[in-house]
């Protein structure tokens, strides 16, 4: 049976917004997860899938990026100028925090732009990561699909865009007022993620990661290519789920749950044996 969940708490380390989810009781796995959002979301689009896991033993923490959600703001010309890579520094804080707790490799989930910004943390960082899960992520450029034409001015702040494309673009399988919801809660993006995100100029030296990885390819998705997605699962040696009837932001698709199901058999398998 699933465990009770704590009620979530979040806090602020070095202005990042950190939100925790622990199984009353204490966790029944060592390896905490930490859930990335992906551009012009927070923290909030992954609330179900920690109260999820959260149910089924696992503590997790999802944050938000600076200037996303309750994480501190930085200065506009510098936020203007932050790339999706960038956001592994985030990533770390979360990781660094959990560290104190913990002597277990992390987890380390990201969707969309969070997905890029996983990659590149688990490319770059010098810690042990029991395992990363990648929800139809931003690609480096090594596995570009065509650019996405956005219309993206770099001294402004990009959108959200309107209601409608929105519910195009993140959130397609939804109904109408689920839809209404979720952009209520949508914010501005630095448009230089943006720009990465459309035009797909990150270079990340994908052979550099070590930990086990999983890829999320939606068949619905207009902003990260299945084909594309799929691509950089096989160069990574990763495990595969693929869902044609989904949309870009899995999270929040009506189809999150048996996506969730897959994620945590695959981690049940490739992590529950290698708890330190």
């Amino acid at each position: 049976m699933p465990n009770e969940i704590a009620a979530m708490a979040t806090e602020v380390v070095d202005g990042i917004a950190l939100t925790h989810v622990e199984p009353v009781g204490g966790a029944s796995h060592a390896n905490p997860i930490v859930f990335v959002h992906g551009g012009c979301h927070g923290a909030w689009c992954f609330a179900h899938w920690q109260s999820w896991f959260a149910a089924r033993g696992w503590r997790n923490v999802a944050l938000d990026w600076r200037s996303h959600g309750s994480s501190e703001p930085m200065e506009q010309r510098e936020w203007l100028g932050r790339p999706i890579t960038a956001v592994a520094e985030d990533v770390e804080v979360a990781v660094a925090r959990l560290a104190e707790t913990t002597d277990a490799a992390p987890i380390v989930v990201g969707q969309s732009m969070g997905g890029l910004a996983t990659l590149t943390y688990a490319a770059t960082t010098g810690r042990d990561l029991a395992a990363i899960a990648l929800l139809a992520p931003v690609l480096p450029g090594r596995f570009a699909p065509e650019p996405v034409d956005l219309e993206i001015d770099m001294d402004q702040p990009w959108g959200p865009p309107p209601l409608e494309m929105a519910h195009q673009l993140f959130w397609p399988g939804v109904d109408e007022e689920a839809a209404k919801k979720y952009y209520a809660l949508l914010q501005p993006e630095s448009p230089a993620a943006v720009w990465q995100a459309t035009r797909w100029s990150a270079e990340v030296d994908v052979d550099a990661v070590r930990a086990p990885s999983l890829v999320v390819a939606a068949g619905d998705d207009v902003l990260a290519p299945a084909d594309h997605v799929r691509a950089l699962g096989r160069v990574l040696g990763a495990y595969e789920v693929y869902r044609e009837d989904a949309g870009h932001c899995l999270s929040l698709d009506p189809v999150w749950e048996e996506i969730t199901e897959q994620i945590e058999a695959w981690l049940r398998d490739v992590v529950t044996g290698s708890q330190r």
